[in-house]
């Protein structure tokens, strides 16, 4: 049985996409694959228990059937801390260790997806290179190519895990196109100067990045006005309607493919959204749109929602949700997929860990 460890220099790096999108690809190989996190930090009720939502999504797409207490052994509590910091034992490393067993059983390949960045739960010991040490498995490391100082991260990284033994490679993950030629061309090879392997890039993906509208609704607990059919459609953009009707109708159409946040009482700003056919329009302060404004909205098929939160923090939500939603439909699934097979040496990623695959 092989085992790798997924880690990232920083939050939001992919490592939840590259653990679902490798366990699809070896699954296609013929492979029997298992999935840990083994501390869940994006807790969410399940049937009333606790569990974490990244397991839960890639359990439920890779059709994974173990037990989500082996799968997120550990969750990531203000009281986990507190007896952390109080130096209160929580026999942690046996709660790992034993689910490890349970999930390893029967399995050709385990992907171990760490916790927020490399040194998360370094507090009580669980931080993804002891995690590594402590399960006697290889490490992987995914960094968001956001700048040139990813470079300073990545070299930091290999120094906490200290052993180079350890870590196989690295992804360089949501490159943005107006890099490639730098990257390609003189980060990576500086990379491999210092021994560390890159086993690929991916660039910047609007399917990964956009959100589907029901998410929208779900994450803003909005309530549906207009087109509740149209909600399975994927907005990448979100867009502030606070300014006079002719700069808006060019500012939305300028970006395709958005949703347009705006104040329940600026029926001028909503039409001109609706008239340059965005994806969704969201009204913010529960203010009522008239009804002409809902028979535009309903003759174009454009989703209409209302929202309690005032337009600030409406902002803020959908900043936080877009860019940062996780994989919880097929088609993501399928594209991160495909991304993955078009960008990565899949070969040398399992040749890394002992793993051949068919085909």
């Amino acid at each position: 049985m092989a085992s790798i460890l997924v880690s990232s220099s920083e939050e939001f790096s992919g490592k939840s996409s590259i653990c679902m999108g490798l366990g699809k690809i070896f699954q296609e190989s013929g492979l029997k694959i298992g999935y840990m996190k083994p501390v869940g930090n994006l807790l969410i009720d399940v049937d009333g228990s606790l569990t974490d939502e990244d397991s839960e999504g890639i359990k439920s797409l890779l059709g994974i059937e173990d037990s989500a207490k082996y799968v997120t052994p550990i969750h990531l509590t203000d009281s986990l801390i507190d007896d952390a910091l109080k130096g209160v034992e929580k026999d942690l490393d046996k709660r790992l260790s034993d689910a490890f067993s349970v999930i390893s059983k029967e399995k050709d390949v385990i992907f171990v997806e760490g916790t927020g960045c490399i040194g998360g739960g370094s507090m009580y010991g669980l931080s993804d290179p002891e995690v590594a040490s402590k399960l006697g498995i290889a490490m992987m490391l995914v960094t968001r190519f956001d700048s040139i100082n990813a470079i300073d991260r990545i070299l930091c990284d290999v120094r906490i895990v200290g052993d180079k033994a350890t870590l196989t490679g690295v992804i360089l993950n949501e490159v943005p196109r107006n890099m490639e030629d730098r990257v390609t061309e003189i980060v990576v090879p500086f990379l491999e100067r210092k021994g560390i392997k890159v086993f690929g890039v991916i660039y910047e993906d609007h399917t990964l990045r956009s959100v589907f509208i029901s998410e929208i609704v779900e994450d803003l607990h909005a309530e549906v006005l207009v087109a509740p059919d149209k909600l399975d459609q994927l907005v990448e953009n979100y867009l502030v309607g606070a300014m006079e009707v002719g700069s808006a109708i060019k500012y939305f159409r300028r970006q395709p493919n958005s949703v347009v946040i705006t104040g329940g009482d600026r029926a001028d700003i909503q039409m001109a959204a609706i008239d340059s056919r965005v994806k969704c329009l969201i009204l913010t302060g529960n203010m009522r749109p008239s009804g002409a404004v809902l028979a535009s909205a309903e003759e174009a098929g454009i989703p209409v929602i209302l929202v309690r939160g005032d337009t600030m923090n409406t902002i803020e939500r959908m900043e936080n949700l877009i860019g940062h939603a996780h994989i919880k439909q097929q088609v993501k699934l399928d594209r991160v997929t495909e991304l993955l097979r078009n960008h990565l040496d899949i070969s040398a990623i399992a040749e890394s860990i002992g793993v051949e695959l068919d085909g």
